[in-house]
């Protein structure tokens, strides 16, 4: 199934980002939405580039993948990232089991709340931290008790400073950024085999579907491979002795 970031699904976000925009004026005061993911993020980020309010993206730990939109007349007003309206909720679990990411964002969605109530979900031993909208979070403290075939007790940390991001840092060397390279890089493939992945909308820059595979990668861009996972592109490190470019990308965990 190809990556999908259509005209209407556009149209959408920026209609939010509009309503959003005049209440905050209206208002005279901070105003949020979310949780956005990279594609509307990257909408909104264009259609605010001149916009007469401040604003700030926040997931709830620097480096989330999805993220709240906050809008302020005043920069030093409502931008703090104890201003967003996300709250933590902690699912504990036995530690021999081992539910994934996937199992618990299904659970959670199981309990008819709509994906954009749901935020980063950061995993370890025994816990899992879920970052909800406020609403989302009652639900979720009040009726999920079950991840798949794990049992789980959910609760309300008295105090949460942010969640930590995790990746795997990867460095290696690539003829040229061109997206069929990187592909091919990041996901151990044949330069036809990632041509092919490519051109099959299999690719994502930002939340967009890429089919050009000579479209460059440029810095901090993410990029996701249906399959494969999710990276960023940090920098360009040097030049082997073949003439290759020295690259370092970061996986997320």
């Amino acid at each position: 199934m190809a990556y999908t970031s259509n005209r209407e699904g556009e149209e959408q976000i920026l209609s939010r980002l509009a309503d959003l925009q005049r209440r905050c004026l209206r208002q005279d005061r901070p105003c949020y939405l979310g949780f956005l993911d990279d594609f509307q993020q990257r909408v909104c980020r264009n259609a605010l580039a001149k916009a007469p309010l401040f604003f700030r993206f926040y997931g709830g730990c620097e480096e989330a993948e999805r993220v709240f939109l906050g809008l302020s007349p005043r920069e030093d007003e409502g931008l703090e990232d104890r201003d967003f309206p996300i709250r933590c909720v902690e699912a504990v679990f036995r530690r021999q089991d081992k539910p994934g990411h996937r199992d618990f964002l299904g659970a959670v969605l199981g309990l008819e709340l709509r994906r954009e109530a749901v935020g980063d979900i950061f995993l370890e031993e025994g816990l899992a931290r879920i970052l909800l909208t406020g609403p989302a979070a009652d639900v979720v403290l009040g009726q999920l008790t079950q991840v798949g075939r794990v049992g789980v007790v959910c609760r309300e940390p008295l105090s949460w400073s942010g969640g930590e991001r995790r990746f795997t840092e990867i460095t290696g060397s690539i003829s040229s950024l061109r997206l069929d390279c990187v592909t091919a890089f990041l996901a151990g493939l044949s330069r036809a085999d990632a041509l092919a992945l490519v051109s099959g909308g299999q690719v994502a820059i930002d939340g967009q579907t890429v089919q050009s595979p000579s479209r460059t990668v440029e810095q901090r861009e993410k990029i996701s491979i249906r399959g494969t996972g999710k990276f960023i592109y940090d920098r360009q490190v040097g030049i082997s002795k073949k003439g290759k470019l020295r690259v370092q990308f970061r996986r997320y965990s």
